[in-house]
């Protein structure tokens, strides 16, 4: 009695395991939740960027013109200087506008990349006299009568670039650590698909908004005007990303049901597109044709089937017929898509899959079928 208590302890599994292997999910659920708290810190200390960012913008639109004896870093400085010309630089997609100029007794040309091209970038011709301001000893803006552009430097579009990576980092990083946390609450449940639905809308919604936000951010004025574009753009994001999930839901779950199958007998020689995989010797790489309707199903590279056939065996059986899985062969997902089949197949003791399109799968089972190498 002594043994078997002692084997019944050993048997049962340690307290705090947590139950079997199964229930436990993979690498790919720490992966995705380490990724997601990453994006989402550094989403975080951007944002702190943004905020001093900001303070530093207010600071420079607040700034009053230094005076004559006093020059402070709080002030700003102002310089006539002569346009000498514009310059436009194509960088991949996008151009630079630049300004060049000469200031001072040295006359010596400088240039200043300009953001965007209008207000004064594309009003000003050589020998116009503009206005150059200074603040904390960095070119800021450009003056030209009584309108203004701001360059490239200016604390005044210092938040944006920052405020921009925050959002695309912050929106999808939030996504996927929801997902990664969703993921490990429902590992060990049984797959459903009422239940996909929600965590992939979530997940495509977060990515397609980080995208928007990016745009959203350099294009607004302030940082309000951001987030208003981007609670702006959430309903029809979220809506979008709904109906794709849907959509592509709907396809696989069309794609899986085989259940209007029936196996059809060939009235003739027909070269068909399928390929078989099994630990057998009649699965070969880049054999991707079967002829039927002229004897056995013969395997075969010719897609004309008239060379290096390799013959069915007899002990073929065809046990079931179900849509293409995650676990069959790569190829199989690329050449067929939302339009192949498998025929589950049992050799002896080795199990054999014939992945088909969905159209030639009733050709490929009512072959095995009438040469006798295959059963109900």
């Amino acid at each position: 009695m002594a043994g078997e208590t002692g084997a019944t302890r050993d048997e049962q599994p340690p307290a705090g395991s947590g139950g079997s292997p199964e229930d436990t999910p993979g690498r790919g659920y720490l992966v995705g939740l380490y990724t997601g708290l990453a994006a989402m810190l550094v989403a975080v200390g951007l944002l702190f960027v943004v905020r001093g960012a900001v303070v530093e913008r207010d600071a420079y639109r607040a700034a009053e013109p230094c005076g004559v004896r006093s020059v402070t870093d709080d002030c700003v400085k102002l310089t006539r200087a002569t346009v000498q010309g514009t310059d436009d630089q194509a960088i991949g997609r996008g151009v630079r506008h630049w300004l060049r100029y000469t200031a001072g007794p040295s006359a010596t040309e400088e240039r200043v990349r300009m953001d965007g091209s209008s207000p004064v970038h594309d009003t000003v011709r050589a020998g116009d006299t503009v206005t150059l301001v200074h603040w904390r000893g960095e070119l800021a803006s450009v003056r030209l009568g009584d309108v203004a552009q701001e360059t490239h430097d200016s604390p005044a579009r210092g938040w944006r670039m920052p405020l921009a990576v925050a959002l695309v980092l912050l929106l999808p990083g939030a996504a996927f650590t929801w997902f990664a946390l969703w993921y490990r609450r429902h590992a060990a449940a049984p797959p459903r698909e009422t239940v996909v639905f929600l965590p992939m809308t979530v997940l495509l919604s977060g990515t397609l908004l980080g995208a928007l936000s990016l745009f959203g951010a350099l294009g607004a004025a302030d940082v309000g005007e951001a987030l208003r574009f981007l609670a702006a753009a959430a309903p029809p994001v979220v809506l979008v990303s709904a109906l794709t999930t849907w959509f592509f839901r709907r396809r696989s779950r069309k794609a899986a049901d085989t259940s209007g199958l029936a196996p059809v007998t060939p009235d003739g020689r027909r070269c068909l597109g399928a390929q078989v995989h099994g630990p057998v010797p009649y699965s070969r790489d880049g054999y991707g044709v079967l002829v039927v309707g002229d004897g056995p199903p013969t395997a075969t590279p010719d897609p004309h089937g008239k060379v290096a056939l390799s013959p069915l065996p007899p002990t073929l059986t065809v046990e079931r017929v179900r849509g293409i899985e995650s676990s069959d062969p790569r190829g199989w997902l690329e050449r067929y898509r939302y339009d192949g089949v498998v025929l589950v197949c049992r050799d002896g003791g080795e199990q054999v899959l014939i992945g088909t399109s969905r159209r030639e799968a009733p050709l490929v089972w009512g072959a095995l079928l009438a040469a006798g190498t295959a059963g109900v």
